[in-house]
Formats: structure tokens, C-alpha cells, sequence
């Protein structure tokens, strides 16, 4: 009997392996209605595995179905409560929730997340993720609703201890939100110092775009900045801040830059297409696109 239990173990634990890894493989092909289809019928069988929860958390948060992804991050914090990545999960999600609520929501909503990410941090101080979401609320949240630049700043210089890449970027958006051009050009100038040591790829995606759009503002190390954008566009997620036509609109420019026209055209287009296709509200950046269009067709 105890050899027949052993079998039926190991083709469990083999079966769930081999179903993360289809899970993965549409969740990385952005087949997120599936993905979750399949997670869920998983679950039915495995209602306390850690692996799936979290799956379907993420998979949800891909959705940009933030109520059901906080659903599954509060198992899993009930579960570990002393897990970092599962706080980082919650208070990250609560506080992405908390840009969609009104106004009286959303104090409450961030709160909750700071108290998650903070623990987050507390359990693994190296957590680049969690820091730099703590850096975005103390940011742009107001002084009077909990906000602050001072906290926002000691962050930041925790994250520069951990990733010089990190930090800098970290303190240039923190001037630049606070529009401190002063103190933001020094950081700037410190990232074109530094710019030949980013080099890799980077996991946390907005680094990818400001090292892109970093390379084009400054018209320096123009091909790093086009390798860079195109990772961002093809690692973006609607977990990422910025949406890919705004990528597409700045290797365009990079392109004209470069005289090269035929590219600078076809990434313009795809922007275009991006931002036309996907409904994306930004007519600012829409007003740039078909300014620049018209130029570069004279």
C-alpha cells in the first residue's frame, strides 16, 4: 500500500509540473483567459497549492482583474504570511486597484498596500519591486493624504545600495515628478556616466523604456536605446505602467534621428496601430504621433 501511496505522489506531483509549464507557456503568449480556465480546473484538485494560487493571482493581475487577483495574493499571505514575494503580490495589487477606485476607496486601498509592500521589504530588503513601489506611492501620493518626497528619497537610496541602475532612475523620477529640473539633470548626467554598465536585460520592464527614452532625450548610445525599447515592447504586460505605442513613438524618433526613414515610418505606424487598436486615452501623445507623421512625410 505504502508503495502504491508513493506512486500516486510522485504522478501528482509530475502532473502539476507538467501543467505550470503549459500554464506558463500561455501566460508567457499572453493566453490569459485559458491560462486561468485551466489554473482553475487545477485548483478544483489542489485547492492549497501555493504554485497555482499564485498563478491565477498573476494571472488575473495580467487581466487587470484586480479583484480577483487580491482574492488569491490573500491565500496566499494566509497561508505564509511571512513570505515576501506573497506580501509584495498583495500590496502591489492593492495598490494598483487603487488608481481604478474614487477617491474615498483609494486612500484606504494604498494604506493597506503600503502596510504589505512595507512587510514585503522587512522579510527580504532587497526586493527591487517592492521598494520601487513604495518609491511611487510616498511619490505621488499628496503630503496631506500620507505622501512624502523625504521617505520617497531614503527608499531610493536603499534601492541605489542594492542597484546603482535602480537608484539613479529612481531618483530622477522622483525630481521629475517633483519638477526639480535642477536635481533631476544631475541624475540624469550620473545615468549617461553609467549608461555602458547597462547593458543586460532587465526583469523589472520600466527600466527597459527609461533606458530608452533616457538614450533618446540625450541623443547618446541611440542603439542601446532601440534594443532597450524593443525589449520593453516585447515584454510588456498590463502590469507595465506605459503601454507600448509611446515605445514604438520614441524608436521612431530615434530612427529619424538616425536618417533612417523607412524604420522611422514603420514603427510610427505601429504606434499608430497600437494606440488606435488598443483604445489607449492619451491624446496628447496621439497630437505628437500625427504631428510627427506629417514631418516626416514632407
Amino acid at each position: 500500500m505504502a508503495f502504491y501511496n508513493i506512486l500516486a505522489s510522485i504522478f501528482l506531483v509530475f502532473n502539476i509540473y507538467s501543467q505550470t509549464q503549459e500554464i506558463d507557456s500561455l501566460i508567457a503568449n499572453k493566453n490569459y483567459l485559458l491560462a486561468e480556465k485551466i489554473i482553475v480546473s487545477s485548483i478544483e484538485t489542489n485547492p492549497n497549492n501555493e504554485l497555482l494560487i499564485k498563478k491565477l493571482g498573476d494571472c488575473y493581475g495580467y487581466m487587470k482583474d484586480w479583484d480577483n487577483a487580491i482574492i488569491q495574493y490573500r491565500k496566499l499571505v494566509k497561508i505564509d504570511n511571512n513570505n515576501a514575494i506573497y506580501n509584495y503580490k498583495l500590496g502591489g495589487t492593492l495598490a494598483a486597484k487603487a488608481k481604478d477606485a474614487n477617491k474615498f476607496k483609494s486612500l484606504g486601498l494604498i494604506n493597506e498596500g503600503k502596510k504589505y509592500l512595507i512587510k514585503s521589504i522587512d522579510l527580504n530588503n532587497k526586493n527591487k519591486e517592492a521598494i520601487w513601489a513604495l518609491i511611487q506611492i510616498f511619490t505621488e501620493l499628496p503630503q496631506l493624504l500620507g505622501g512624502s518626497k523625504s521617505i520617497a528619497l531614503q527608499y531610493a537610496n536603499d534601492l541605489e545600495q542594492i542597484s546603482l541602475i535602480d537608484g539613479l532612475f529612481s531618483k530622477k523620477y522622483i525630481y521629475e515628478f517633483k519638477n526639480d529640473n535642477e536635481m533631476a539633470n544631475i541624475y540624469v548626467n550620473k545615468l549617461i556616466d553609467n549608461l555602458d554598465s547597462f547593458s543586460q536585460q532587465y526583469e523589472y520592464n520600466y527600466l527597459n523604456l527609461s533606458i530608452g527614452e533616457l538614450c533618446y532625450n540625450s541623443k547618446v548610445e541611440l542603439d542601446k536605446g532601440i534594443f532597450h525599447l524593443s525589449l520593453y515592447i516585447k515584454n510588456y504586460t498590463s502590469r507595465d505602467r506605459t503601454s507600448p505605442d509611446y515605445a514604438y513613438y520614441l524608436l521612431s524618433k530615434i530612427h529619424f534621428y538616425k536618417n533612417d526613414i523607412y524604420s522611422a515610418k514603420e514603427q510610427l505606424d505601429n504606434a499608430i496601430a497600437y494606440y488606435k487598436t488598443n483604445k489607449i486615452e492619451n491624446n496628447s501623445l496621439y497630437k505628437q504621433m500625427m504631428k510627427f507623421k506629417d514631418n516626416i512625410q514632407k
